[in-house]
């Protein structure tokens, strides 16, 4: 079976994160210019050839951060190119000595570019297949500074303009770490904002400004309209690249069906279900229309910890309990935001704190009733997860689950580690 194994090379992914498997591998990939497509040489001429000899003074390098040490590119080995078969070296690099199964920062500078920063994972290979040689492709792309592209949503219902609808465009980090499949370019971080509106006119055209985006990086943009058209109310969502994507997009908007037609949530930060959020994780839901917690309804909200010692080490994370109508939540932190239409969930500091090597823990709210702002009655009343076991649920007996464009019934659970 080993034999068997080493003849094919089989690969697997890493089993845990940030766990190395005791070997070292390398990446190579070309630098291409992202407007020209043109690849970027960042090393010397040598015999003749482009991008062949090292130069460690150039302003030009690409490198990355492993174990907290600065690793520089060198050039691909010549190997067989020579003058005569006309192989050449434009744009190639690489990186030697990374522990597999890691992940690790990379970055590329150039003058006359913007700095490109992005992380890849390493694989691992399986126990009984030798590490020696192992070799995986990382291309990059790298934009002139200043370079933007602004991208017109013409926002359309069957053909016909829509005014006054939203739209969010919203950087989308890759949970995995996986190149783009698109040549097998890492997509760039984001380190500023991660969302970018505009507001469609009434020609239909929504702008979103390309100096805002980060060129390479994919945006996921999403409509909404907060009142309704021909009595239904309208969504609809797109994907583009910023800087690699046409200027002009269409974007066509629809009824969501089952979705609340007057409350509803847009996106959340726990769509995604295998999104990991950290030791300090909330719930972040975006409205279609402004909204503020229901009056009195503190008490009803409860965060409910969902964790196992998967490590086996005693130490397990633990919530205080909940006392009942006491006008207050024990565990539970809620705000909205300035506009009212972010919805920020957390919880209060746990009686014993969480064991990030507890792989899979989960918090869950319920309770978290909200209303449009500045509604006078229960009507549209909406609630996360569960109405709550408190007193002041009661004036909110016929109150509904919230809705989501995105995912049926609002997520209320988030996963921390």
């Amino acid at each position: 079976m080993k034999t068997l194994k080493q003849a094919l090379g089989v690969l697997t992914l890493a089993a845990a994160m940030g766990c190395g498997s005791g070997g070292e591998g390398r990446i190579v990939g070309f630098v291409v210019d992202g407007q020209s497509g043109q690849r970027m040489n960042f090393f010397q001429a040598s015999d003749g050839k482009n991008n062949l000899d090292d130069d460690d003074a150039s302003k030009s390098q690409v490198y990355a951060v492993i174990r907290g040490e600065f690793h520089r590119a060198k050039p691909c080995g010549k190997g067989d190119l020579s003058g005569e078969n006309g192989i050449d070296a434009d744009g190639c690099y690489q990186i030697d000595d990374i522990p597999l199964g890691e992940e690790f920062p990379i970055f590329a500078q150039a003058p006359g570019y913007e700095r490109f920063m992005g992380r890849y994972t390493m694989q691992t290979w399986a126990d009984d297949v030798k590490h020696e040689g192992a070799q995986e492709v990382v291309n990059l792309r790298m934009f002139p500074t200043g370079f933007a592209v602004d991208y017109r949503f013409l926002v359309n219902l069957n053909g016909r303009a829509v005014p006054d609808v939203k739209v969010n465009c919203q950087y989308r980090i890759d949970q995995t770490n996986t190149l783009q499949t698109a040549g097998s370019f890492l997509a760039p971080e984001a380190t500023g904002s991660t969302t970018v509106s505009a507001t469609s006119d009434a020609n239909g055209i929504a702008v979103i400004p390309g100096a805002q985006l980060v060129n390479g990086a994919t945006y996921h943009c999403e409509a909404v309209l907060g009142s309704a058209v021909d009595g239904r109310v309208l969504s609809g969502q797109s994907d583009i690249v910023a800087g690699m994507s046409q200027q002009e997009q269409a974007m066509s908007v629809t009824s969501p069906g089952a979705t609340d037609a007057v409350l509803y949530a847009v996106y959340s930060n726990a769509d995604d279900p295998d999104a990991l959020l950290g030791n300090d994780g909330k719930l972040v839901v975006t409205f279609n229309r402004p909204v503020e917690l229901a009056p009195r309804t503190a008490d009803c909200r409860v965060a409910q910890l969902l964790t196992t010692d998967i490590d086996a080490d005693g130490n397990m994370g633990r919530f205080v309990t909940d006392q009942p109508n006491n006008g207050a939540s024990e565990t539970v932190t809620a705000d909205v935001s300035a506009d009212g239409l972010t919805l920020t969930v957390g919880f209060k500091t746990p009686e014993t704190p969480f064991d990030s090597d507890d792989r899979n823990t989960l918090v869950r709210f319920s309770g978290i009733i909200v209303r449009p702002r500045g509604a006078a009655d229960t009507i549209n009343v909406r609630y996360i997860g569960a109405l709550g076991a408190c007193s002041e649920a009661n004036v909110y007996g016929n109150a509904q689950q919230l809705r989501s464009v995105r995912s049926g019934a609002q997520p209320s659970t988030i996963r921390l580690f």
